[in-house]
């Protein structure tokens, strides 16, 4: 069947689409744009929000004119966000990467849940859908792998060039993911309800409200992503502190190898259930984030990245998990109102990040963000017990 050429082309997409070597760096290139972290950090919550606005009409888009085109989209203007958050550098204007975060805050709404819709349709189609998480997993492997490649290619051109080199290094490779997906095929099992726009987006709402198991997994998933997204883009500025900027990326690559790891074995793991992989993976993270931070010291960033030994089994479990929860002939619209909602919380997440840095210290704020995993090991305990 042609369609099983998606199970390749997800691969290839995850490994080029996370190519991005200014990634590690993204906040302290923006801040020496800027002159101040709260800019810099402004940077992504404009994103979330933005993200956050565009969700719901990108994921009835995707309903309607189906998903190999909206992924399309999506590549073409993510690259477009880059060239212009290169721009940005050259030049020294500041107000550039505003507009570059809104351009690639509509580029991330079209491809969210997009791309999970798309990966889960290809084996409904291929009749295998129950092993969804399987290649989720596999494919996720290769996105781990593409930002480890980006971080490599970060710590070369930063030791021998500058940030503002590295901006256009990142245009470069962006455009790969745009040939990607124009090679993916449109599964014939994508149908969506002969309705307008807004009925079909209330449709939608109306199904979620009434799933209750899908609002209680939706909330904790959303607070989840919104604490780990904020500490992700946020431990450069921390780790900066401790060792050079080029070894920031060093770092980062030990995280991406990491992850890779935990991508590649999440599939052995699925007879222990969702939840409890869940809950151990939850556990694990904070522990290796606590012992880090710690420590406090030039091992802190390469002890804490380890932590992604645990996230591949973490986020597949998760994604399977909502997945089976979502309706097949809204997919893409239910998966974007939980964007929607998630997107505005990491919003509120990075401001309450970047205010305590400021008032306190970049350390209290990592800490902070640590002491907040609990609540998920809290929440995912309780859905094990209710839903077992």
């Amino acid at each position: 069947m042609e369609i099983r050429r998606n199970i390749l082309l997800f691969k290839l997409y995850y490994l080029f689409s996370a190519v991005w070597p200014l990634a590690a760096l993204a906040i302290v290139f923006f801040q020496k744009i800027t002159g101040s972290y709260a800019f810099a950090l402004g940077v992504f919550s404009i994103v979330n929000i933005v993200q956050s606005i565009a969700e719901v009409p990108t994921g009835v888009i995707s309903d309607k004119i189906g998903r190999k085109k909206t992924m399309a989209l999506s590549s073409v203007l993510t690259a477009l966000a880059y060239i212009i958050f290169a721009l940005a550098g050259t030049f020294a204007y500041k107000y550039l990467l505003i507009l570059g975060a809104v351009i690639w805050a509509i580029a991330d709404a079209f491809a969210s849940g997009t791309d999970d819709a798309l990966m889960y349709e290809t084996m409904e189609e291929l009749r295998k859908a129950d092993k969804y998480d399987i290649i989720y997993a596999r494919s996720k492997t290769f996105d781990q792998i593409g930002m480890g490649m980006g971080a490599l290619i970060a710590a070369i051109v930063t030791y021998f060039y500058s940030l503002n080199v590295l901006a256009w290094v990142s245009v470069a490779f962006s455009i790969i993911p745009i040939f990607v997906c124009l090679r993916f095929v449109e599964p014939k099992k994508h149908t969506v309800e002969d309705c307008a726009s807004v009925k079909h987006f209330m449709s939608a709402i109306k199904a979620f409200v009434q799933n209750k198991k899908l609002r209680i997994l939706a909330t904790i998933q959303m607070l989840n992503r919104g604490i780990s997204f904020s500490g992700h883009q946020f431990e450069a500025a921390y780790f900066n502190m401790l060792i050079p900027t080029w070894a920031v990326n060093i770092a980062r690559l030990v995280k991406q190898t990491c992850g890779t790891i935990s991508f590649a074995i999440a599939p052995y793991f699925r007879k222990f259930g969702f939840y409890r992989i869940l809950i151990a993976s939850s556990v694990g993270m904070t522990i290796i984030k606590g012992t880090a931070v710690i420590l406090n010291n030039f091992a802190t960033p390469f002890i804490q990245s380890c932590v992604n030994l645990l996230w591949g089994t973490s986020s597949t479990a998760e994604s399977a998990l909502l997945q089976q929860e979502l309706s097949s002939k809204q997919r893409a619209t239910m998966g974007s109102i939980v964007s929607l909602l998630g997107g505005i919380l990491s919003a509120v997440i990075y401001w309450l990040v970047g205010f305590v840095a400021d008032v306190s210290s970049v350390y209290f704020a990592i800490i902070m963000l640590i002491c907040s995993n609990l609540f998920i090991s809290a929440g995912y305990y309780w859905m094990l017990k209710k839903y077992k």
